[in-house]
């Protein structure tokens, strides 16, 4: 009877699991999704990754109990004529269990290319106008904003209110004033960008994930044609591709992201 409601809560689990794993590999990266406000089936990004959490440690409880439950016919499949560890059974689902491991750390085909396609799916995500000027800054209270972009705290609560964006401190944060108005981060970015006399330049912020962005969406930010851009990273002796993600061309000629974003910018 036992057996019965464990394999049952581990079905559910694993349904929950399944479905909430496909979620978090086709979301976008964690930059996109909190500045626009992200959601899918009315759920964010973190309660994506708490539902996910919460199943997956409900998986191994419920998994070890599974185990503990058949332990003779687990221990039976283990067992070959030599003596336990030596079945057949054994031998393949160990071999294809370390396959796996060695090969996604080692990050080779074709557990590669299985990133490789998550990562363009999160990439083609529509990406916001305004990019937010620090890793993060949707956590920013309202005052530190203001602040980045020329304002002073009254001022920048005086331009939202003049949009219909209710504002009850300065300490706030994008994102609380963004929930409570039903908007973006990125929305309350831009109404407050606009106000300013700040140009919008585009600046690579270590550990925003810009370097994951490929090159033809660099060159889309700075406003520089793809073919552009080319030539004035060949001039510098870069040789990249449009579709290769930052990171990779910079690391590929012993730079980093930000470095290949200043030629760029140097050459414009």
């Amino acid at each position: 009877m036992l057996r019965r409601y464990v394999s049952l809560f581990l079905l559910y689990t694993l349904i929950a699991m399944t479905i909430s794993g496909i979620v978090l590999y086709v979301m976008p990266h964690g930059r996109i999704a909190y500045w626009t406000g992200w959601r899918f089936l009315g759920l964010d990004k973190d309660q994506w990754d708490s539902l996910h959490t919460i199943f997956g440690f409900l998986m191994v409880f419920f998994g070890i109990w599974h185990v503990i439950l058949n332990w003779r016919n687990i221990v039976s499949y283990l067992k070959g004529k030599a003596g336990i560890f030596t079945s057949k059974e054994f031998f393949i689902t160990t071999i294809i269990a370390l396959t796996v491991v060695v090969g996604t750390i080692a990050n080779v085909p074709p557990f590669k290319t299985v990133m490789d396609i998550g990562e363009r799916i999160k990439n083609s995500w529509p990406k916001p106008e305004t990019m937010p000027p620090a890793p993060h800054a949707e956590l920013f209270p309202l005052k530190k904003v203001a602040k980045a972009v020329g304002l002073s705290p009254q001022k920048a609560i005086d331009v939202l209110e003049s949009k219909g964006i209710k504002v009850k401190s300065p300490n706030e944060t994008l994102k609380e004033i963004a929930v409570k108005n039903n908007t973006t981060p990125a929305r309350i970015y831009e109404i407050l960008l606009g106000a300013s006399k700040k140009t919008r330049e585009f600046r690579f912020q270590p550990g925003s994930g810009m370097g994951r962005l490929t090159l033809r969406e660099v060159c889309q930010e700075l406003q520089i044609s793809p073919k552009a851009c080319l030539e004035i990273l060949k001039k510098h002796g870069i040789v990249a591709d449009l579709n290769q993600q930052l990171r990779d061309i910079a690391f590929k000629n012993g730079k980093y992201p930000y470095q290949i974003i200043e030629i760029l910018q140097g050459g414009k």
